[in-house]
Protein backbone atom coordinates (compact mmCIF):
# COMPACT_ATOMS: atom_id res chain seq x y z
CA UNK A 1 0.00 0.00 0.00
CA UNK A 2 2.73 2.40 0.91
CA UNK A 3 4.52 1.76 -2.74
CA UNK A 4 0.85 2.57 -4.58
CA UNK A 5 0.66 6.23 -1.98
CA UNK A 6 4.25 7.41 -3.38
CA UNK A 7 3.52 6.31 -6.71
CA UNK A 8 0.41 8.83 -6.57
CA UNK A 9 2.88 11.22 -5.05
CA UNK A 10 5.30 11.30 -7.67
CA UNK A 11 2.88 11.23 -10.09
CA UNK A 12 1.60 14.61 -8.35
CA UNK A 13 5.05 16.07 -7.98
CA UNK A 14 5.02 15.62 -11.92
CA UNK A 15 1.95 17.11 -12.66
CA UNK A 16 2.39 20.31 -10.21
CA UNK A 17 6.24 20.42 -12.43
CA UNK A 18 4.47 20.70 -15.50
CA UNK A 19 1.77 22.77 -14.46
CA UNK A 20 4.23 25.44 -13.37
CA UNK A 21 5.93 25.43 -16.18
CA UNK A 22 2.44 25.87 -18.48
CA UNK A 23 2.11 28.67 -15.74
CA UNK A 24 5.51 30.56 -16.43
CA UNK A 25 5.02 30.13 -20.93
CA UNK A 26 1.10 30.99 -20.42
CA UNK A 27 2.65 34.42 -18.67
CA UNK A 28 5.04 34.56 -20.57
CA UNK A 29 3.34 33.95 -23.72
CA UNK A 30 1.19 36.88 -22.32
CA UNK A 31 3.60 39.35 -22.14
CA UNK A 32 4.68 39.02 -25.41
CA UNK A 33 1.30 39.53 -26.83
CA UNK A 34 0.72 42.73 -24.62
CA UNK A 35 3.81 43.75 -26.01
CA UNK A 36 2.28 43.13 -29.89
CA UNK A 37 -1.10 44.62 -28.63
CA UNK A 38 0.72 47.77 -27.34
CA UNK A 39 2.95 48.10 -30.48
CA UNK A 40 0.08 47.65 -32.78
CA UNK A 41 -1.75 50.34 -30.90
CA UNK A 42 1.05 52.66 -30.93
CA UNK A 43 1.47 52.31 -34.93
CA UNK A 44 -2.30 52.51 -35.30
CA UNK A 45 -2.16 55.89 -34.30
CA UNK A 46 -0.45 56.55 -37.18
CA UNK A 47 -3.76 54.66 -39.63
CA UNK A 48 -7.16 55.76 -39.63
CA UNK A 49 -8.40 52.25 -38.97
CA UNK A 50 -6.38 50.13 -35.85
CA UNK A 51 -3.95 47.73 -36.58
CA UNK A 52 -5.14 45.50 -33.99
CA UNK A 53 -6.86 42.27 -35.01
CA UNK A 54 -9.69 41.25 -33.03
CA UNK A 55 -7.80 37.88 -33.04
CA UNK A 56 -4.99 39.03 -30.88
CA UNK A 57 -7.24 40.54 -28.15
CA UNK A 58 -9.04 37.53 -28.25
CA UNK A 59 -5.95 34.88 -28.26
CA UNK A 60 -5.27 37.45 -24.82
CA UNK A 61 -8.30 36.86 -23.39
CA UNK A 62 -8.07 32.98 -24.13
CA UNK A 63 -4.64 33.08 -22.25
CA UNK A 64 -6.34 34.50 -19.32
CA UNK A 65 -8.77 32.01 -19.17
CA UNK A 66 -6.24 29.33 -19.72
CA UNK A 67 -4.04 30.04 -17.09
CA UNK A 68 -7.29 29.85 -14.34
CA UNK A 69 -7.74 26.54 -15.64
CA UNK A 70 -3.69 26.19 -14.63
CA UNK A 71 -4.07 27.89 -11.60
CA UNK A 72 -7.25 26.13 -10.62
CA UNK A 73 -5.74 22.43 -11.55
CA UNK A 74 -2.91 23.56 -9.30
CA UNK A 75 -4.93 24.00 -6.26
CA UNK A 76 -6.65 20.97 -7.36
CA UNK A 77 -3.42 19.16 -7.18
CA UNK A 78 -2.54 20.53 -4.21
CA UNK A 79 -5.52 19.31 -2.56
CA UNK A 80 -5.35 15.54 -3.29
CA UNK A 81 -1.19 15.86 -1.88
CA UNK A 82 -2.51 17.51 1.21
CA UNK A 83 -5.05 14.32 1.77
CA UNK A 84 -2.04 12.22 1.11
Amino acid sequence: MTGSVEEVRAGLLAVSERLFAAHQYARQAGTLLDDAIAELTRLSEQHSESLVPAELRRARDELDRGLEFVNAGTVAVGDVEARL
